[in-house]
């Protein structure tokens, strides 16, 4: 359902998806760690400091929705199934140049899969609400992206088992950041074209998911985004856009920017009532966009979605993106929702 007041977002609000551009000394940070020469406290208190710079970096870009940068976790993918008991890392099989595509299978399941002290939504929430009043996102990977980096072994039968197993460990820890006062939930989803039973059954292990959770639910429909290139070759969601109806979801957001605007028009046919989070700002390329072409990647939305049911974001997360650039991009994102909403207001 979606929470927020009359009034409280502007016509064609701004949003990050959620991880922000990561501050230079981090990496220095990720070294020491490596190295031995960081406690517990040591690594909580950077990690924390770098949530206050992606707070202040958003609020100073004037974004509408925000997030803590996904500061406190660690890499998208450890993050979460480090989390999952049940898990065996896996050795890449080549580990000479760009790793994209062998890290299909990082993990195996050696046993029944479990998150017996969840994934740490809420303390994560809790801590980024403390520093500011701005709206804030709390997005988590999906079931079925976790699935995507897990051989099922001798456990499960397929990824979409492996899926399941893990649905009812999500629904929980929806329900808790949403208890710990969150009110936007999102879902990151670069893999749903692999689920054994079709987007059928993709929509139903959302709509699992976010049974009872009562916040706005936002859906990442994301084409991935590793060292800054997309995981898949073919980026379309014609396939799965039929079955946007089924979603128990008020948000859905669509990178569009990096694919030229590529089928915004089947918004129209399929979008519904729900909303149009379209991402207009392309994270995968290092220059700044023009205002006035992320003005008129607005404008190509509105031939296809009413102004009040449309919100504008980057592609994806920043995390592969360098800070600054990553800065300057909110900042363009921003002025050109402004110049826009002025227009049709």
């Amino acid at each position: 359902m979606l929470t927020y007041q009359p009034g409280e977002l502007p016509l064609i609000p701004t949003q990050v998806i959620g991880s922000h551009g990561v501050p230079g000394w981090i990496w220095m940070v990720r070294d020491a760690v490596a190295e031995g020469k960081m406690g517990p406290f040591d690594i909580d208190e950077a990690l924390k400091d770098a949530v206050k710079l992606s707070i202040w970096d958003m609020e100073q870009a004037g974004v509408d929705i925000i997030s803590d940068g996904e500061m406190q976790r660690a890499d998208f993918t450890w993050h979460f199934h480090g989390k999952v008991h049940g898990l065996q890392p896996l050795e890449y099989p080549r580990k000479l140049g760009y790793p994209g595509p062998d890290q299909l299978d990082a993990f195996r399941a050696v046993a029944p899969l479990s998150v017996p002290n969840g994934y740490g939504h809420d303390d994560e929430f809790l801590y980024a609400a403390s520093l500011t009043r701005k709206p804030l996102i709390s997005p988590i990977q999906s079931p079925v992206t976790q699935a995507f980096r897990i051989d099922p072994g001798d456990i499960y039968r397929n990824k979409g088992e492996v899926a399941w197993a893990l649905v009812p460990y999500i629904n929980q820890e929806l329900k808790a950041v949403v208890a710990a006062g969150c009110k936007h939930v999102q879902f990151d989803e670069p893999a749903y074209w692999i689920v054994p039973g079709g987007m059928e059954e993709m929509v139903e292990i959302f709509n699992a998911c976010v049974e009872g959770v009562e916040a706005t639910i936002g859906f990442h429909l994301c084409f991935g985004n590793f060292r800054g290139r997309p995981a898949t070759s073919h980026r379309s969601f014609a396939a799965f856009a039929p079955y946007f109806k089924d979603l128990n979801v008020d948000v859905m957001h669509i990178e569009f920017a990096n694919r030229n605007m590529y089928e915004v028009e089947l918004w129209e046919k399929y979008g519904g009532d729900k909303i149009l989070c379209a991402g207009i700002i392309d994270v995968k390329g290092r220059s700044v966009e023009p205002v006035e072409v992320v003005a008129d990647r607005i404008r190509t939305c509105l031939r296809y979605c009413a102004p009040d049911k449309l919100w504008v974001a980057p592609d994806c997360g920043f995390s592969q993106t360098v800070r600054w650039v990553a800065n300057e991009k909110m900042r363009v994102m921003v002025e050109a929702a402004a110049q826009v909403r002025a227009e049709v207001a």
